[in-house]
């Protein structure tokens, strides 16, 4: 079994949540400063730079954390920079591993057991699929404690909306202990 990291649960979340990548385009006009900010929070990667429509020989640097573009290339006042990223509409993988750390805490508050991340961002011990499945519906909870249906290959929840996001998750776990599947209803 392959090990449980951060970034494979951050995955698995977004899908539940359908945060999918999605492809933005935003135009700058330089002025004096070559730092431009991406108008999308969430960046992933860059796919193309161009300075009046050029993308030979352009260069620059991505500060991935501030949502950044430097342009290194020359570029002289009036120059048009038009950038192509990709993004996460929804959620930072900061927001999403936090939430991660949160279900881990919960899981424990409920008696099931007790996973610690270690320094590698990976989970010890190694949660089994189910497992894995619990952690990301919880975390999906958390971020998304409106959300009312939540599907896994696994289980199915169907929960009210004036239940707390203790009460859900607490009675999520009860379910999960009794190794149970199928569909649910969380009232």
């Amino acid at each position: 079994m392959m090990s449980q990291s951060l970034s494979t649960l951050t995955t698995k979340i977004r899908h539940l949540l359908k945060d999918i990548a999605k492809t933005e385009k935003d135009v700058f006009t330089y002025n004096i400063d070559s730092v431009f900010p991406l108008s999308e929070e969430n960046p992933i990667e860059i796919t193309s730079v161009e300075v009046n429509g050029e993308t030979s020989g352009v260069s620059y640097e991505f500060y991935i954390e501030t949502g950044k573009i430097k342009i290194t290339s020359s570029l002289s006042v009036g120059d048009t920079v038009k950038v192509i990223y990709t993004c996460y509409p929804n959620y930072s993988s900061g927001e999403i591993e936090s939430a991660i750390r949160s279900s881990l805490m919960y899981i424990s508050i409920n008696n099931y057991y007790d996973f610690i991340i270690e320094e590698d961002d990976v989970i010890y011990p190694e949660p089994d699929e189910r497992e894995t499945n619990l952690i990301a519906i919880i975390a999906s909870v958390i971020l998304e404690p409106n959300n009312q249906n939540f599907s896994l290959p696994d289980i199915r929840i169907t929960t009210s909306e004036k239940l707390s996001v203790d009460v859900k998750i607490r009675k999520m776990i009860g379910i999960f202990k009794k190794n149970s599947h199928g569909v649910f209803f969380i009232a």
